[in-house]
């Protein structure tokens, strides 16, 4: 049998290579394998970094046979070295091989290089089947910026229920107000997942606009879409978005009930005062914990009774925040409660209760100082 046919008598010299600009061997020693250091990814690895760092066109068609070597550091080098070459059309042939790894670096090349010519191949992978590749799409597309609102708009209406929540995605991490209307168009999405996207995206506008949609998918969405909407109500401010609020303290899903009352403290209307008293009596603590919030942010002293009871909650976290609310408040009927509670087994709640105490203090000081005054 005949002998492997040696490339070099030595090891190649790549540093030499690469100062006296030898593209032609460096492509030899990426492209032809053999025996021994003719076979060293490593080798074959330096050659690639050493084409991508010189001013040569003539080192693309080696790089772009790099990207079908058998190791995963090379290719990845290759694409890496194609993206300093800024070499479009091989970088966009790169996001269809059959390595994941390189579909990703090629998408993220594409994405650093800014051309807006990227953006109609870029959205083509929003359908990939690999989740990272998607997701660096939507990072390359968010990068192009304005090239891309338009072709991502229309995404969201193909028929792959990847692609448009991947389009959802994107389009709210570049916050075109172009975006809001067929986003409220994704919030029906028959696909729960492409909804979920086109909620937070929305999110983000904090969009008046969206205000009434976001009431319809707060009573009859999926669950993770109803607390995406509850989120964003509190965000708006709209007092219009009370009553449905309300209601929905009322949902089955625990974490749903939870940001509804968190937007209620946030919206700071007192008609949530009493929804938000029997909110504590619910059987989730962190339920308790978050209407204990809204109802300091709330400022109402109907609330102080209620939220001394809550300084025997079984969990101290809920105790916590109930001192807290109740320094809020500022009733002078909290101090007994408080200073008991500053024998709390747990040191959280005592802080919170010394600091209550001193709010009160505080708040009865200045009314006295402005009754005298008066």
């Amino acid at each position: 049998m005949q002998a492997a046919v040696r490339i070099f008598d030595s090891k190649p010299d790549i540093a030499k290579m690469l100062a006296n600009g030898d593209v032609e061997n460096l492509a030899r020693t990426v492209e032809i394998g053999g025996t021994d250091f003719d076979h060293d990814e490593n080798t074959r690895k330096e050659a690639v970094d050493a084409l991508g760092s010189l001013a040569d066109q003539r080192a693309v068609d080696p790089l772009i046979g790099a990207l079908q070597d058998e190791n995963e550091r090379v290719r990845l080098s290759a694409v890496a070295a194609l993206k300093r070459h800024e070499a479009f059309d091989p970088l966009v042939n790169a996001m269809h091989v059959n390595d994941s790894g390189v579909r990703r670096a090629a998408v993220e090349a594409l994405g650093q290089l800014g051309n807006p010519r990227a953006v109609l191949p870029l959205t083509e992978t929003l359908a990939d089947d690999d989740r990272r590749v998607r997701a660096a799409s939507v990072e390359a597309l968010a990068k192009l910026d304005e090239p891309s609102v338009d072709p991502l708009i229309h995404e969201l209406q193909v028929t792959d229920s990847q692609a448009r929540r991947a389009a959802a995605e994107a389009l709210g991490q570049l916050g075109n107000p172009r975006a809001v209307l067929p986003l409220i168009a994704a919030l029906k999405d028959q696909d729960w997942h492409v909804s979920f996207a086109a909620a937070c995206a929305l999110k983000q506008f904090n969009d008046p606009r969206s205000l009434e949609p976001f009431i319809e998918v707060l009573s009859e969405g999926a669950t993770d879409v109803r607390r995406v909407a509850a989120e964003a109500l509190g965000q708006l401010g709209n007092p219009r978005a009370v009553e449905p609020l309300v209601r929905t303290l009322y949902a089955e899903n625990s974490d749903v009930r939870r940001v509804a009352a968190e937007a209620l403290g946030q919206l700071g209307n007192p008609r949530a005062v009493e929804p938000l008293v029997e909110v504590l009596s619910d059987r989730y603590k962190n339920v308790r914990e978050v209407a204990a919030w809204a109802l300091g942010q709330l400022g109402n002293t109907q609330a102080v009774g209620p939220l001394i009871r809550a300084l025997e909650d079984p969990y101290s976290d809920v105790r916590e925040v109930a001192a807290w609310a109740l320094g809020q408040l500022g009733d002078s009927r909290a101090l007994n409660p408080l200073n008991e509670a500053l024998k709390d087994d747990n040191q959280r709640v005592q802080k919170a209760a010394a600091h209550a105490l001193k709010n009160i203090a505080s708040k009865s000081s200045h009314s006295k100082h402005s009754i005298t005054i008066t």
